[in-house]
């Protein structure tokens, strides 16, 4: 199985569904989704594309904890939906920890079995699985945290509007609509001179980050795992892209 790499909107960062079509064959099996910074894909023409080649839909959720798209939240539209509770994601443990939710009692089984070294039972190996259980400790932190999801989020849209209210036409911000509820993972810009603003913050004492700055198609191990397409849209942005600080703990800068 290759994955085949379909370019992100220039606006959104997300899939492009005008673009995915292209990129189906007879072999595509499943479209995968990336829900990057916070923001929810454009769901309803991706839904219809599953619905017409008869796909199966997975969504990568490990960055919008609590993101809605026309109301429903990530990770409720496929067959799967994969979230990441690394602890600088809005929803974070202490430590690496996941999980994964689906919509059907058979597939749940499956995750169930592979999360566990493909065994049901105790010492009983049906498939060849893998050693991915999230330990107590991790999952008693997240408990907690759970509860105060809709408070961190809240947080970082607080933090999110300051940026956009703020920030110059030399900045290009995210993009803000009705039919979204972001939740900021995030706070991504691009700028034109990315590489002097970057380091004229660090020296006022403000850390930022790149994300990302080498796209998967020019990562070396997956050049021969990988169809690769040249992404005129890709090119720009690692270019241009710049993360800002935006967490729980920053607060107003009180004047």
């Amino acid at each position: 199985m290759k994955p085949v790499l379909v370019e992100p909107s220039i606006d959104t960062y997300n899939i492009d569904p005008d673009k995915i079509e292209a990129a189906i064959t007879s072999k595509t099996k499943a479209i995968v989704v990336v829900h990057l910074y916070g923001k929810a894909c454009d769901m309803d023409p991706i839904i219809a594309l599953c619905k017409k080649y008869n796909l199966k839909l997975i969504e990568d959720c490990a960055q919008s904890h609590g993101a809605t798209y026309k109301g429903k939240h990530t990770g409720t539209f496929g067959e799967f939906g994969a979230f990441s509770f690394y602890p600088t994601k809005n929803l974070g443990a202490l430590g690496d920890a996941g999980a994964v939710v689906c919509n059907d009692i058979a597939l749940d089984k499956i995750i169930r079995r592979l999360r566990n070294y493909g065994s049901d039972i105790k010492y009983y190996n049906e498939v060849v699985g893998y050693n991915s259980r999230l330990d107590e400790l991790q999952a008693a932190f997240l408990s907690v945290k759970l509860k105060r999801l809709d408070e961190i989020n809240a947080h970082k849209r607080k933090l999110a509007s300051i940026y956009l209210n703020n920030l110059n036409a030399d900045f290009v911000k995210p993009v803000v609509d009705k039919d979204y509820f972001d939740v900021y993972h995030i706070f991504n810009i691009r700028h034109e001179k990315r590489d002097d603003l970057k380091e004229y913050l660090l020296k006022n004492g403000i850390k930022t980050e790149i994300h990302y700055p080498v796209s998967p198609s020019k990562q070396k191990h997956c050049r021969e795992s990988l169809i690769i397409i040249i992404f005129l849209s890709v090119k720009k942005t690692s270019a241009t892209t710049l993360s800002l600080p935006i967490s729980f703990f920053h607060t107003e800068l009180d004047e």
